[in-house]
């Protein structure tokens, strides 16, 4: 019973799961000047209201940091409980460990995942540009038949 409490212990230490309360508040601010930075104050959110153009950017940074921060904590959490299995010599440890080894995986994949997201974001406001700019839905001519004649003869000859 007493090396169980110690490793319960140890794992509320090492994932942060102290019964002290969480803090949920959160400061706004109103923001309408571009590239405003946001800073944490004392460990708390800032939420930015207004007019901002990258908010892409912004929530691809927080997520990208968060899935950081998670690797980093997984990776520290998967030490301890790798010399808590060899210690205990327990199926069960290992299979909490191989679980905790599989979702720092997927934790990785998404990483990559939110890369390649951004990517396709950033590419395809770049192709909707350049389709919107090839693509003429009403071409007006003005001039007699035998000017629009000579256009085509001329462009087919170019092309020819």
């Amino acid at each position: 019973m007493k090396t169980e409490k110690l490793v319960e212990q140890r794992i509320e230490k090492h994932l942060e799961l102290g019964e002290e309360p969480l803090n949920s508040e959160v400061k706004v601010i109103n923001a309408t000047v571009e590239n405003t930075p946001i800073v944490m104050d004392n460990n708390v959110p800032v939420v930015i209201n207004g007019d901002v153009d990258d908010t892409k950017d912004t929530d691809f940074q927080y997520a990208r940091e968060n899935l950081y921060d998670i690797i980093e904590k997984g990776r520290d959490a998967m030490e301890e409980l790798l010399e808590i299995a060899k210690a205990e010599e327990s199926p069960r440890a290992f299979e909490v460990f191989g679980q905790l080894l599989k979702s720092m995986t997927d934790s990785q994949e998404t990483l990559m995942d939110l890369h390649q997201k951004k990517q396709k974001l950033e590419n395809a406001g770049d192709r909707q540009e350049v389709t919107q700019a090839q693509n003429i839905t009403n071409a007006l001519f003005v001039g007699s038949t035998a000017d629009l004649l000579k256009l085509v003869k001329k462009e087919t000859k170019e092309n020819g």
